[in-house]
């Protein structure tokens, strides 16, 4: 079974142009692994998705993190430990990938990364949309 796209909507920006642009990116990025998943491309290809999604999905919350400081948002502690612990299980997965080179575990992986980032962009991250329109920008 192929997994579905993820779909953006405008009802996920949170008002911070840079950050709603990387997330909107992470979108696209992680609809074009699964396109690559669905197409069966060989695990070089797969491999390229999966470090150019780690590297935006690093610098997206370094910048995120910036952000939550300027602003002194009231939960950057568990916001950032979220990222920490996003950041560790996604390592985890990439590095089962590399060693088992199973399809299986790519597919786990794009579950868990569509998974996460529908969480955290409409859950968590919204929250700094009050943070945002709070500091005019």
């Amino acid at each position: 079974m192929t997994e579905s796209l993820l779909q953006w909507r405008d009802e996920y920006l949170i008002g911070v142009e840079e950050l709603d642009f990387e997330h909107q990116d992470l979108f696209r990025r992680l609809n074009e692994l699964q396109q690559g998943i669905a197409a069966e491309l060989e695990k070089a290809r797969i491999d390229d998705y999966l470090d150019a999604i780690e590297m935006r999905v690093e610098a997206h919350f370094a910048l995120e993190e910036k952000f939550m400081r300027e602003t002194r948002f009231h939960r950057f502690a568990a916001h950032k430990r979220e990222h920490d612990e996003f950041l560790d299980e996604v390592r985890g997965l990439m590095d089962r990938f590399a060693e088992a080179h199973d399809p299986e575990v790519v597919g786990t992986l794009f579950r868990e990364l569509k998974r996460w980032i529908i969480h955290h962009v409409v859950e968590s991250d919204l929250e700094l949309a009050t943070v945002a329109a709070a500091v005019g920008r």
